[in-house]
């Protein structure tokens, strides 16, 4: 969890840092634009030494007398679009949170009124200068505070807006790559929980022939040297090839043919069109385990075993099947084996999959697993080095 929380972190940065720089490239561009429409703007009646007036004599006749009324070009707009930054760094320092929000507001308040006297101060003093028809500094900064404070609060709860939808989508992310995190692990534990199961059964095997058949019994412990090997140097994959699986496979076979002898016969059919095909690692193994443990080792006649792929209308579809008693009932989970190999398609595909049981009507016992069907992307290497 440390190396999680670590790896989030900067990534939690990065997004704050682009909504922090979009919003300052948005008000510059704002403030561009309104200096643009403000050269647009009705030239109002000037007092004698004043440069402007904030208001007009009568209702806008014209496009540049509604830009003019609309207050386009007089500072209120430019110091809006200049304080955009500032509440955006405010809502984070100062959020509003249960413990926090009487003083988050408290300071939002103060900010907004300073910034509203600041700017009719401004106002005044661009507007009127040395005019001898300026009003009142008091009267003027009553009325600019006002007209002030209720456009800097518009952008302060603009910029908490943003911020509260920048933290949502960063919490959905965050939820998403935990959601991500576990189902791996639950794969990684199902697997190691897998293995051990396979392992024991076949050193069972290895126990029973060491006495009775020292040279069977030496040979199934290389086999299994040899796919212990493979399982170590495949187990952080979660997907392989169809044909890498069936070569894994045809390990733990050669081991099975060992304990059985001539009772036991495998036969694979595999179509041309799903040896590409993607399947979850070691997905075969538990599926030919419980054939041989049901069909094979539940009566002492010889017992054959086969497994087959196909691909039908975009899915993978594997089978396989035993001619042993069939006695398991299909609704049967019949062991840990199959029990494991539910969870995995579960946490691999979701509701994408589906695994059966039945019962032929020749007899025995078969396993139906359907997957989506895809393939490993090609990569680009070769075709760069061309």
């Amino acid at each position: 969890m440390a190396d999680m929380t670590q790896g989030s972190a900067p990534k939690t940065k990065r997004a704050g840092d682009r909504l922090f720089w979009s919003v300052v490239a948005a008000s510059a561009t704002l403030t561009v634009l309104t200096l643009i429409a403000s050269r647009f703007a009705a030239t109002p009646f000037t007092p004698r030494g004043g440069r402007a007036l904030p208001r007009m004599r009568s209702a806008p006749a014209n496009a540049g007398e509604l830009l003019l009324s609309l207050g386009v070009g007089s500072l209120i707009w430019y110091a809006c679009f200049a304080s955009a930054p500032l509440f955006i760094w405010m809502s984070r320092r100062f959020p509003f949170v249960p413990k926090r929000r009487l003083s988050s507001l408290g300071v939002h308040v103060a900010v907004v009124v300073l910034l509203a006297a600041v700017t009719a101060l401004l106002q005044f003093k661009i507007t009127y200068g040395d005019a001898s028809m300026a009003p009142p500094l008091s009267a003027y900064m009553n009325v600019g505070l006002i007209g002030g404070i209720l456009p800097f609060f518009t952008v302060a709860a603009a910029a908490h807006a943003l911020e509260a939808r920048s933290r949502a989508q960063e919490r959905e992310l965050e939820a998403e790559r935990m959601r991500s995190q576990l189902a791996e692990s639950r794969l990684e534990a199902l697997t190691a929980q897998l293995q051990p199961h396979f392992l024991f059964n076949t050193l069972q095997g290895i126990s029973t022939l060491i006495t009775r058949d020292p040279v069977a019994a030496d040979r199934m412990l290389t086999n299994l040297s040899d796919l212990l090997r493979e399982v170590l140097r495949r187990g952080e994959k979660r997907e392989v090839e169809l044909t890498e699986e069936l070569r894994v496979l045809e390990s733990y076979l050669d081991i099975s043919r060992a304990r059985f002898g001539d009772r036991l016969t495998v036969s694979v059919a595999v179509d041309e069109a799903a040896e590409r095909a993607l399947v979850p690692f070691f997905i075969l193994q538990p599926l030919v385990e419980n054939a041989l443990h049901h069909g094979i080792s539940s009566h002492a006649g010889a017992g054959s075993i086969e497994i087959a792929a196909q691909r039908v209308n975009g899915q993978l579809r594997l089978r396989v099947s035993d001619d042993g008693p069939g006695t398991v009932t299909p609704d049967a989970q019949r062991g840990i084996g199959l029990a494991n190999t539910r969870a995995r398609l579960r946490e691999l595909y979701g509701a994408a999959h589906s695994l059966d049981l039945g019962r032929p009507p020749e007899g025995g016992f078969r396993v139906d697993v359907t997957i989506p069907y895809r393939e490993r992307a090609p990569s680009t290497a070769g075709v760069a080095a061309k």
